[in-house]
């Protein structure tokens, strides 16, 4: 009975130190400037993405954050990325997706207030409100019948 105990727990002390931690893709770097402080989220592995010549990417190597178009030689930023001003307020915050401006992108005076937002997608900024998924689908989009168009049909009866 004790030598199935002594093996049962031999067991359980491998299998538990076999276990790794989940890597949860995001590695924070913070970088102190002379007029503003940056954190940003980095991908937590070089993964290798096909790139597109025409999109500006930005990533980060040798504690700089760099931004190149059409390509990249470090670290893609993914995630948060804020900029803050000397006194500790946002100057600017948004967020990247694989190098790539992605989502809502805000822009702040020193003293707090609003300057700007821009809509990103995949590296584009978006200009104007975007319509929503169900105004943009043409299955769902209704004919309006105008009055000449009942005109039309009641001539069409008679």
């Amino acid at each position: 009975m004790k030598f199935i105990i002594l093996i049962s727990f031999c067991f359980l002390s491998v299998a538990v130190s076999a276990q790794k931690m989940p890597a949860y893709g995001l590695d924070k770097v913070r970088i102190a400037q002379s007029d503003q402080n940056i954190v940003a989220e980095l991908d937590h592995e070089s993964s290798t993405i096909s790139v597109k010549t025409n999109l500006l990417y930005y990533w980060y190597s040798a504690n700089m954050i760099h931004d190149t178009q059409g390509g990249y030689s470090g670290r893609l930023l993914n995630g948060l990325y804020s900029i803050f001003y000397l006194n500790k307020n946002l100057k600017e915050q948004g967020n990247f997706k694989k190098g790539l401006k992605d989502g809502i992108w805000k822009t702040w005076k020193e003293d707090g207030t609003l300057l700007a937002t821009s809509t990103w997608e995949r590296g584009v900024e978006i200009k104007g409100k975007k319509p929503s998924i169900w105004k943009r689908l043409p299955l769902l989009h209704k004919k309006v019948k105008t009055a000449d168009s009942l005109n039309k049909s009641n001539e069409i009866k008679q």
